[in-house]
């Protein structure tokens, strides 16, 4: 490497050869065959109107395909210019003139194309600066690299990119217009679905204004309507469920039995089935260990929409069953369980098999199946599998039937054996307070409890509950049925005042609400607030029936047979 003092020697070499034989001589110069090794492109040429080429060295005449200085002149016209390519040639001179007013210390930059000896174009990182000496003249010296490779991949990157972007877009719109189909199939649907039993009911009450002399055809007509409601009910229910079901707090693992959820699901599905004159049969004989922790109500609503779409798409005179075993021994007191509902009805085709656990998606629509529904039971389904940590697994041939398999990891209750519910003793149930707003359910419920043969003590609010708990008598009340959305005071309010009463034998009345409030976060909220049990309206007589028994451990009275 030369040393400083070689450097300095160079230099007046330089300015040497340019007084005594000017600028266009400066190649001749030593010095330039130290910037011939360069790697990178190096250009000097005269700041004036032509802009000549003083100098270029060999990685430049590489760059532009030249093998010689004087065809590297020939090509670029001997000028800066030429080095530029003429689209570009104005961007260029602008962007150096402007770098130069803004820094006189600083090597401008800018990247354009050139155009070489054989004609293809390539891309140039153009680094210069102005210099001036009384030797010399106006000079400007230039650092070049060729940028072609770079921006091709660059380029290339931004093709993937943008091709990546389109793709995404493409992929977005499809399933975009995929759910604006399924949402406009669910809304057609279930406009459909949902007005079919409201004409009935207008209908079928028009008929029975018309024909309130014959008592027996306007029990058969309250009765379709009755059958029509519950219908409507079921649609709104699985609406309201699949959106609470997004919001859910979780799993709330309790002491359950599985041979108890799955003979409620049969009982409750039985008469549907043998209506149909469906072959329906539960076999519980695998469940060595029957007692877990679980979320009941989600276990219970699992096993039922399971059950329930068999019977419902199984053609009458078909059968189906429902089999639960523990399969599978693990660890810590947890056991693997699967419940497996099987059928031999209509059958999935392997297209729809594909999203049948999607929202609002159907086998057939009603009109051409004759079954109601609006697409969402399987939904729900595979969410409380999901949520339970579980696994939901379909095998179906169309026409000939269906076989769902629902698998849970479950902790199992210790030292626990499975037995008979018993009542407590104490005798039959005699009054209930019953709190609720609205005047026409009011008198429902109380002539139907009334009817059951309880004595109803009725108030309007949670106010007036409170009051009358308040200052009864220890156990004059059996039970309060609760109402939720009342003025004065609502019911969560009322409960958790009932619930902060100093004496136990009053705070510790049983509470059941009976509510229009059904999602999740508002039972959430009934728990919190120290009710026992929090059902649904419309009223289910008989679960109402049972939770009075359960929360009392006392039967119902008889049934007063002069009530009317």
């Amino acid at each position: 490497m030369p040393s400083y003092d070689n450097d300095n020697h160079e230099r007046k070499s330089i300015l040497q050869v340019i007084r005594e034989k000017g600028p266009l001589h400066f190649e001749s110069d030593s010095f330039l065959r130290f910037m011939d090794k360069m790697p990178g492109g190096f250009l000097v040429y005269c700041a004036n109107q032509d802009e000549e080429i003083i100098y270029a060295n060999q990685a430049l005449l590489r760059m532009f395909r030249c093998d010689t200085l004087e065809q590297f002149r020939e090509h670029t016209g001997n000028s800066f210019r030429g080095i530029v390519h003429p689209d570009d040639l104005e961007k260029v001179e602008q962007s150096i003139r402007e770098q130069i007013a803004a820094s006189q210390y600083d090597l401008d930059y800018v990247e354009h194309r050139m155009i070489r000896r054989d004609g293809t174009t390539g891309w140039l990182d153009n680094y210069g600066h102005f210099v001036y000496s009384e030797v010399a003249g106006d000079i400007f010296y230039v650092f070049l690299g060729d940028a072609t490779e770079k921006r091709e991949r660059s380029a290339q990157e931004k093709d993937d990119l943008m091709k990546a972007q389109q793709d995404l877009l493409a992929d977005a719109l499809t399933k975009a217009n995929l759910a604006i189909a399924s949402k406009n199939e669910f809304l057609s649907n279930m406009s459909h679905d949902m007005r079919t039993p409201l004409h009935a009911m207008f209908g079928l009450t028009s008929l029975a204004k018309l024909n309130t002399a014959d008592p027996e055809l306007t029990l058969d007509y309250l009765e379709r309507v009755e059958a029509a409601g519950r219908q409507l009910l079921d649609m709104i229910d699985k609406v309201l469920e699949v959106s609470s079901l997004s919001g859910s707090s979780g799993v709330k693992a309790v002491e359950c039995s599985l041979k108890d959820i799955l003979q409620e699901v049969y009982d409750f599905l039985q008469p549907q089935a043998e209506e149909k004159n469906i072959t329906f049969t539960m076999d519980s004989s695998g469940l060595r260990r029957p007692a877990v922790y679980a979320d009941r109500e989600k276990l219970h609503q699992l096993v039922l929409y399971l059950a329930n779409n068999a019977v419902t798409y199984t053609d009458p005179g078909g059968c189906v069953s429902i089999v639960a075993q523990e399969v599978q021994k693990l660890s810590h007191d947890y056991a693997v369980y699967r419940v497996v509902v099987s059928d031999n009805g209509i059958g999935i085709s392997p297209e729809f098999l594909e999203k049948i656990f999607e929202p609002f998606t159907r086998v057939k629509n009603s009109t051409l199946s004759g079954i109601h529904g609006i697409g969402l039971g399987l939904t729900i389904t595979k969410n409380l599998v999901d949520m339970m940590g579980g696994s939901l697994e379909v095998e179906s041939e169309e026409g000939k039937g269906s076989t769902f398999r629902a698998t849970l990891t479950l902790r199992v209750q210790a030292g626990a054996s499975e037995g008979s519910r018993t009542l407590l003793a104490g005798g039959a149930v005699q009054r209930i307070l019953l709190a609720e707003d609205n005047d026409i359910n009011r008198e429902i419920e109380t002539e139907l409890l009334t009817m059951m043969g309880f004595l109803i003590d009725p108030v309007e609010n949670g106010q007036l509950a409170l009051e009358k708990v308040t200052y009864a008598a220890p156990g004059y009340y059996d039970l309060l049925l609760l109402d939720l959305q009342m003025p004065v005071m609502d019911g969560w309010t009322a409960a958790k005042a009932i619930r902060a009463l100093p004496d136990p034998a009053l705070s510790r009345i049983p509470i059941v609400a009976l509510s229009a409030n059904m999602l999740e976060s508002d039972q959430q909220r009934s728990r919190e607030s120290g009710i026992d049990v929090h059902l649904n309206k419309p009223m289910d007589l008989s679960l109402l029936l049972q939770t009075i028994e359960d929360l009392t451990g006392k039967q119902r009275p008889e049934a007063s047979s002069s009530a009317t």
